[in-house]
C-alpha cells in the first residue's frame, strides 16, 4: 500500500519523536549519572587525598607537643591523628585503575614516604616512653624533613584532584551538551520541549549545588579546605603582581577533644558550628573565612592584611563572649581559641606553603604558651 506524503510527514514525525525521546532520556540519564559520579567518587576522593598534608602536619604537632609535656592526653591525640591517617590511606588504596596517576602517586610515592613517618613517629614515641627525652630532642626537628619531602608529593595529588574534578565536570558538561541538542530536535513538541526545560533546569540546580557542596564544609556552611587553598593561591598571585602583603589567621578551637569528651560528639559539632557563626559575622568583612580542617579555621586577608593582629584580637574576644562551658578546661572553663597570625609579601622564594607553616608555627606556640592567645610571625 502506498502511503500519502502527508502519511510519509506523519511516520517521520512519529520515528523523530521516538527517536528523540530516547535520545533524550538517555542524555539526562547520562549527566544524572555524571554529577552522581562526581559525588560519590570524585569529591570523596579529593576531600580524602587533600586530608593527606594536613594530618601529616597534626602528626608533627602532636609528636612535638608531647615530647614537651609527656601527657596521656597529647599521646592520646597522635594516636587519633596517626588513626585517622591510616584510616584515609586503606581508604585511598581502594582507588581502581579509573585513577592511574592518583593510584600511582600513593603507592609508589605517598604511602612509603608516610610509612617511613609513620616509624620516624614512632620511635620517638618509644624514646620519650622510655624516658630517653634527650634522644628524642635531638631528633625533635627531623619529622619537619620528612614533611618537606611531602610536600612535591602532595602538590602533585593536588594538580591530579583538580584533573579527576575536571574530568568528572567535563563528562559532565558534555553530556550537558548533549541534552542541549536533543532539545533543539525536539523543539517542535512542544511538550517534550516543556520536559526537556524542566529537567535542564532541575540539572543546572543540581551542578550549582555540586558546585557550592565541593567548596563548602558540609557541617558549618562555611567555605572548605578546598575553597581555602584556591582562595590562597590566587591571593598570592595577586600580592605578587602588586608587590602587597597576604595575612593568614590559623584559630584552633582549644581542648576541643577534651570538650567531644565531655560533651559529646553533637555537642562538639554545634560547638564548631557556634564557632564558625562568629567568625563568619565578625571576620569575613576583612577576608575569606574558611574551616581548615577538624576544629580549626583559617582567615586569608590581602587588603586588611595590616589589621591582621585586631582582626586575630577580635575574633579571640568574640569567642570568648560566647560564654560557651567548657568545665573540663581548666582554668578558663569556657570555650576559646589560640591563634597564629602569619604576614608575608610574596616573591619568587616564598609560596603558600610557607605562609601556612608561618601561620602553624605561631599558632603552635600560641597552643604551647598557654592558650587563648595570639601569637605571631610578621614579615621582616
Amino acid at each position: 500500500m502506498k502511503l500519502s506524503t502527508l502519511q510519509l510527514y506523519l511516520l517521520l514525525a512519529l520515528f523523530s519523536l521516538l527517536f528523540t525521546s530516547i535520545w533524550s532520556y538517555n542524555a539526562f540519564l547520562k549527566i544524572e549519572q555524571e554529577n552522581d559520579r562526581i559525588i560519590t567518587e570524585a569529591i570523596p576522593i579529593s576531600n580524602a587525598a587533600s586530608q593527606l598534608f594536613p594530618l601529616l602536619l597534626d602528626q608533627e604537632l602532636t609528636v612535638r607537643s608531647y615530647l614537651l609535656n609527656q601527657n596521656d592526653q597529647t599521646f592520646q591525640q597522635f594516636k587519633t591523628t596517626n588513626a585517622e591517617l591510616k584510616e584515609t590511606m586503606a581508604w585511598l588504596r581502594m582507588l581502581d585503575q579509573r585513577h592511574p596517576i592518583m593510584k600511582q602517586l600513593l603507592t609508589e610515592e605517598a604511602i612509603p614516604l608516610i610509612q617511613r613517618t609513620d616509624g620516624f613517629y614512632e620511635q620517638q614515641i618509644s624514646w620519650i616512653q622510655d624516658n630517653q627525652v634527650e634522644r628524642a630532642t635531638l631528633k625533635r626537628y627531623s619529622g619537619m624533613d620528612y614533611i618537606n619531602q611531602f610536600r612535591p608529593i602532595n602538590a602533585k595529588i593536588r594538580q591530579d584532584i583538580d584533573n579527576i574534578i575536571q574530568e568528572a565536570t567535563d563528562r559532565s558538561k558534555a553530556a550537558s551538551a548533549s541534552a542541549k541538542w536533543v532539545i533543539v530536535i525536539v523543539v517542535s513538541v512542544a511538550v517534550l520541549l516543556l520536559m526537556a526545560f524542566l529537567q535542564t533546569i532541575r540539572l543546572e540546580r543540581s551542578k550549582q549545588t555540586l558546585i557550592h557542596r565541593s567548596l563548602h564544609d558540609a557541617l558549618t556552611g562555611i567555605p572548605n579546605r578546598r575553597a581555602f587553598d584556591e582562595h590562597l593561591e590566587t591571593s598570592f598571585r595577586v600580592a605578587k603582581e602588586q608587590q602587597t602583603d597576604v595575612a593568614l589567621i590559623l584559630v584552633d578551637v582549644d581542648e576541643f577533644k577534651l570538650y567531644n569528651d565531655t560533651y559529646g560528639h553533637l555537642k562538639g559539632d554545634w560547638c564548631l558550628e557556634k564557632v564558625a557563626d562568629s567568625l563568619k559575622k565578625h571576620a569575613s568583612e576583612y577576608g575569606l573565612v574558611s574551616r581548615y580542617g577538624g576544629e580549626e579555621f583559617a582567615v586569608i586577608l590581602t587588603e586588611q592584611a595590616d589589621h591582621v593582629k585586631q582582626v586575630a584580637e577580635r575574633i579571640r574576644s568574640e569567642i570568648l563572649q560566647l560564654n560557651i562551658e567548657h568545665a573540663a578546661y581548666q582554668p578558663l572553663c569556657q570555650l576559646s581559641v589560640s591563634i597564629g597570625v602569619a604576614v608575608v609579601r610574596p616573591d619568587d622564594t616564598l609560596s603558600e606553603g610557607d605562609l601556612i607553616i608561618l601561620a602553624d608555627q605561631a599558632l603552635y606556640r600560641a597552643k604551647a604558651s598557654g592558650r587563648n592567645q595570639i601569637s605571631s610571625h610578621e614579615a621582616s
